[in-house]
């Protein structure tokens, strides 16, 4: 398989609502008389991502990473010193996410957290890599992504949530698959890279509908999912397409059983999706933000961060199934830096090589950073556990025993 071919398939999915739906500098200000809040000097880190950007604007994931840094340098930061996040808006051009990176660059950031970089991922990669700045919690979208040696990151992406998929279809006995993706020439390659997965479960893709934008029929999407005597569906779209198709679905009556990716919806999304969301299946590397807190007690802390920036797009109901990926980047970052007696981005790499089995406050299994190893073409995985979710209707119900993708 050639793998430059499909590196623009796996941008076309950022792209599409699939992994979230100028620059700024938070000047890493505790605030208040907090007795407990870092007030030394401060340890700048960064992060690129398009927040105003048409397609690929990531509102709540940067909001998400602010307060997260906030949070975590009112208990105490690294050792007493502050995060200083130097946030900067790729706003989804070319030009501007590679300033971002030069940004990075010249401002002695140490490493960047929950970056995210669709547009110029091969490029972003080698100056940051050239640099020997790590890039913590990457959200990967690029096959550049998975063979840099100063990635680390304990979440999968959107790419392989598409393998995810597979294997929830396939454990409910769905063989025959239909691909609905985004019409444009990219993501028509997403059906030649899913094959041999598909293959490998013992399943078919038997139907590739490509969903046009701008479209006014979507019970036209679903005729033709259902074609070939498909029984599941790999859904590649975010939800802006949901509540169409979800309104087609049940026009319709299809029994074709969804499968989704937890990370373009919030709780909120899916109570406007009706039985289209009661009766499809999620993934995620993640627990969903709505999950149980009995199950998943982290979660408790991290929605206590969020209500305290007291943002609109930070409350629970309008988190996104990734949204907790910034707060574990800086969890984990926090972890190994603490452990330094000098802060730097080469002692950063040497602390995120020599660290194991990292905290994840429960929400994905203990982390050992350099614990890379292939999963088929991507070089570079460190975690290949998700989770199977629901919808109830009112919250996503996540079964807390995690499945490996790399299981036959």
């Amino acid at each position: 398989m050639n793998l430059k071919r499909m590196t623009p398939a796996i941008a076309a999915l950022a792209a599409f609502g699939l992994l979230v739906s100028g620059c700024s500098d938070s000047s890493g200000d505790t605030g208040g008389d907090n007795p407990n809040a870092a007030t030394g000097a401060p340890i700048k880190v960064g992060q690129i991502i398009p927040i105003e950007a048409a397609g690929v604007g990531s509102v709540a994931y940067a909001a998400g990473t602010v307060a997260s840094v906030d949070a975590f340098n009112e208990r105490g930061g690294v050792n007493g010193r502050p995060l200083q996040l130097i946030q900067c808006d790729s706003k989804g051009d070319p030009n501007t996410e590679v300033d971002c990176a030069n940004k990075m660059v010249s401002e002695g950031a140490v490493a960047t957290l929950a970056d995210f970089t669709p547009i110029s991922s091969e490029a972003v990669s080698k100056i940051l890599q050239d640099a020997g700045i790590a890039r913590v919690g990457l959200n990967p979208v690029n096959m550049s992504d998975f063979y840099s040696t100063n990635v680390y990151t304990p979440f999968s992406g959107s790419l392989l949530n598409l393998y995810g998929m597979i294997d929830m279809l396939v454990a409910q006995g769905k063989t025959k698959l239909t691909l609905m993706r985004p019409d444009l020439p990219v993501a028509a390659q997403l059906v030649g890279l899913l094959t041999p997965a598909v293959q490998a479960k013992g399943a078919e893709i038997v139907n590739d509908v490509a969903v046009g934008a701008g479209a006014t029929d979507y019970t036209q999407f679903i005729a033709a999912a259902e074609r070939n005597g498909a029984e599941g569906v790999i859904l590649a779209l975010g939800a802006s397409d949901a509540n169409p198709i979800s309104q087609a679905f049940e026009q319709l009556g299809s029994k074709l059983v969804f499968a989704l990716g937890t990370a373009g919806f919030s709780q909120a999304d899916l109570q406007d999706l009706g039985s289209f969301a009661t009766t499809s299946t999620f993934t995620s590397p993640t627990p969903a933000p709505s999950s149980s807190t009995t199950d998943f007690p982290g979660l408790k802390d991290f929605l206590a961060d969020m209500d305290k920036s007291g943002k609109e797009e930070l409350k629970t109901e309008n988190l996104n199934g990734d949204a907790v990926n910034p707060w574990l980047s800086v969890r984990a970052f926090g972890e190994v830096a603490s452990s330094l007696k000098d802060i730097n981005k080469n002692t950063v790499v040497q602390g995120l090589e020599s660290a194991k089995d990292l905290d994840m406050a429960g929400l994905i299994k203990p982390w050992t950073p350099s614990a890379v190893e292939p999963f088929g073409i991507f070089q570079r995985v460190s975690n290949s556990m998700m989770y199977r979710m629901t919808f109830d209707g009112d919250v996503f119900v996540t079964d807390p025993t995690q499945y490996d993708l790399r299981a036959k």
